[in-house]
C-alpha cells in the first residue's frame, strides 16, 4: 500500500504561481488601475498585446475577453458567413466549433488520430473533398485544434490548405507556450486563438484570450469586431456586427505578471510529464508528441480501455483525474444536425482517454505517489489477464 503524499494533490494549480512571484506584485498593479480607472482594455492590456506579440514572434497580437471570443473573432475578421463551411476536430471542447456556428458558417466535424489526438489529415482531406462534391457549401477554413497543448501536424495541414485554397486558424487555447518545428504558438498558422482561462498553461485569474497573426488588415478587423464592429474614425458608427469582447484590464496586469515565470514553468510541465513518459508502465498508451515539437501540457493524458475503472481507482485513493472530452462535439445536442460521417477514432477516444495531475509544481513526493499508483493499477489488470 502506497503513503499519501503529504501535500494533497491538485489536477490543476492556480495558485502557487502567485506565492512564486509574490502576491504583494499583484496588488501594485491593481493598485495602479484603480488609480488610472482604465478598467476594460485599458493600457495593461495594450502592454500585454505587445509583450505576446513579441514572445510568439509575430507582428499583431490583439487581447480579448476568452478563447472563444478570440476563435470567433478570428473567423469575424475573416468574413465567415452562411453556405461557408468550416473543417474542426470534435474531439475538443465545444468552443472550437461553436465559433463557427456564431458567424452563421457550417461546422465540419473531421475524425483524429488515434496516436496524436490531434486532427487526422487524411480525414480532413477526405472531408474536403466530400462538401466539395456535395456542392452545398463552399470550404474556407480548417481550425486546427493542438488538443491538451500538443501542436497539430501543421505542416501536412498546410499542404491541404494550399490545395484547396484555405484558411487556417490555430486553436491553441490549451496550447499557448507549445512549440513546432522551432515556432511558437502563435506564429503558426494565418491567425491563432488562445485562452487564459485560469487552468491554461497561461492562465489569468478569470476568463481571457488573444488573437495572433502577422496580417495587419485582419488584426484591425479583430480589433473591430472586439467592439460590436466599430469604426475606428467614429466611435458611435458600428460598420460590421461584432462582439463585447474586451479583456479587462486587471487580467492584463495578471498576465504581464505570470509571463515573468512562464518559460520556467513550462519547462517544469515537460520534466513532469518525462517522468510520466519514462515511468507510467505500458499499459497506457500516451499522447505522442510530434517529433521536432514541444507540448504546452495543458493536460497529460493518457489512453487506458479501462477508463472508467482506472478513473475511480486513482480517486479512491486522492488522485484528481480528468476525462476530456466523454461527449464529442458532433454528438451534443446543439451539434447533432452536422453530424454527417462516422468520427470512430473521436468517438472511441472519448471513452478512453483520462488526463492526470499536471501543474509545474508537482513534487517528486506527489509524482512518485501518482505513478507508482497508476502502475499498481496495471499490474492488477495484467495479474488478473494473465
Amino acid at each position: 500500500m502506497l503513503n499519501k503524499p503529504a501535500k494533497a494533490i491538485p489536477l490543476f494549480d492556480c495558485k502557487t504561481t502567485q506565492q512564486v512571484i509574490g502576491q504583494q506584485k499583484f496588488l501594485d498593479a491593481f493598485k495602479t488601475i484603480l488609480d488610472h480607472g482604465g478598467y476594460c482594455q485599458g493600457p495593461e492590456t495594450k502592454q500585454l498585446d505587445t509583450a505576446l506579440a513579441n514572445y510568439s514572434n509575430v507582428k499583431c497580437c490583439s487581447t480579448c475577453g476568452s478563447g472563444t471570443d478570440a476563435l470567433t473573432l478570428a473567423l469575424m475578421a475573416w468574413g465567415l458567413k452562411q453556405g461557408d463551411a468550416v473543417f474542426v476536430s470534435s474531439f475538443t471542447f465545444v468552443a472550437s466549433a461553436e465559433c463557427v456556428a456564431i458567424t452563421g458558417a457550417t461546422p465540419v466535424f473531421v475524425d483524429s488520430d488515434i496516436n496524436t489526438y490531434n486532427i487526422d489529415v487524411a480525414a480532413l482531406e477526405r472531408a474536403i473533398q466530400e462538401v466539395i462534391k456535395e456542392g452545398k457549401l463552399t470550404p474556407k477554413a480548417i481550425i486546427a485544434v493542438d488538443i491538451f497543448g500538443s501542436p497539430c501536424d501543421y505542416d501536412a495541414i498546410y499542404a491541404i490548405a494550399n490545395k484547396y485554397n484555405l484558411k487556417v486558424l490555430s486553436d491553441s487555447c490549451q496550447s499557448y507556450g507549445s512549440v513546432y518545428h522551432g515556432k511558437k504558438a502563435g506564429s503558426i498558422a494565418d491567425m491563432t486563438a488562445t485562452s487564459f482561462y485560469p487552468t491554461k498553461p497561461l492562465g489569468g485569474y478569470g476568463d481571457g484570450g488573444a488573437v495572433f497573426t502577422d496580417n495587419e488588415e485582419w488584426n484591425s478587423l479583430v480589433q473591430s469586431c472586439r467592439v460590436h464592429g466599430m469604426s475606428p474614425d467614429d466611435h458611435y458608427d458600428n460598420v460590421r456586427l461584432g462582439l463585447t469582447g474586451r479583456m479587462n484590464s486587471f487580467q492584463g496586469a495578471v498576465l504581464l505578471q505570470k509571463l515573468t515565470v512562464f518559460d520556467a514553468e513550462l519547462e517544469a510541465r515537460c520534466k513532469v510529464a518525462a517522468r510520466y513518459d519514462n515511468e507510467l508502465d505500458s499499459y497506457f498508451n500516451r499522447q505522442q508528441v510530434l517529433p521536432n515539437c514541444r507540448s504546452a501540457y495543458a493536460l497529460y493524458t493518457i489512453n487506458c480501455e479501462d477508463r472508467d475503472e482506472l478513473m475511480a481507482y486513482l480517486k479512491e485513493r486522492g488522485i484528481p483525474c480528468g476525462a476530456y472530452y466523454p461527449r464529442p462535439v458532433h454528438t451534443q445536442t446543439a451539434y447533432a444536425k452536422w453530424s454527417t460521417r462516422a468520427l470512430p477514432v473521436c468517438e472511441k477516444l472519448s471513452k478512453t482517454v483520462l488526463s492526470l495531475p499536471m501543474t509545474p509544481y508537482l513534487d517528486d513526493e506527489q509524482m512518485d505517489y501518482i505513478i507508482g499508483t497508476m502502475n499498481e493499477f496495471a499490474n492488477l489488470k495484467k495479474s488478473k489477464a494473465a
